[in-house]
C-alpha cells in the first residue's frame, strides 16, 4: 500500500461525506448511519452557527455567510482520526 499525505499512518475509522440536492434525505440518512456505526454526525449548518465559523449574516438570502476556510480547518482538525459523518 502506498503511503499518502498522512506519512503512512491510517485512521482507525474513515470519515464519510454525504452530499446531494436539498430535500433528498441527507440529514436523515447521515443521522441514522451515525447511530448505526457509532460515528459522530456533523451538520455543517449547525457547526457554522455553534462555532461562529461565518462572516456574518446575509439579509438578502437570510442565512449566515459561511467562512469555508474556517469550516475546512475545523473539520480537518476535528476529524483527523476518523469516525465522522
Amino acid at each position: 500500500m502506498a503511503e499518502g499525505a498522512n506519512n503512512g499512518t491510517r485512521r482507525p475509522r474513515p470519515n464519510l461525506l454525504i452530499t446531494g440536492t436539498p430535500g433528498t434525505g441527507k440529514s436523515t440518512t447521515a443521522s441514522a448511519l451515525a447511530e448505526a456505526t457509532n460515528f459522530r454526525y456533523i451538520c455543517v449548518g449547525d457547526l457554522v452557527k455553534e462555532k461562529n465559523l461565518h462572516d456574518g449574516w446575509d439579509d438578502r438570502f437570510e442565512c449566515h455567510v459561511i467562512n469555508e476556510d474556517l469550516v475546512s480547518l475545523f473539520i480537518y482538525l476535528s476529524a483527523t482520526w476518523g469516525g465522522f459523518i
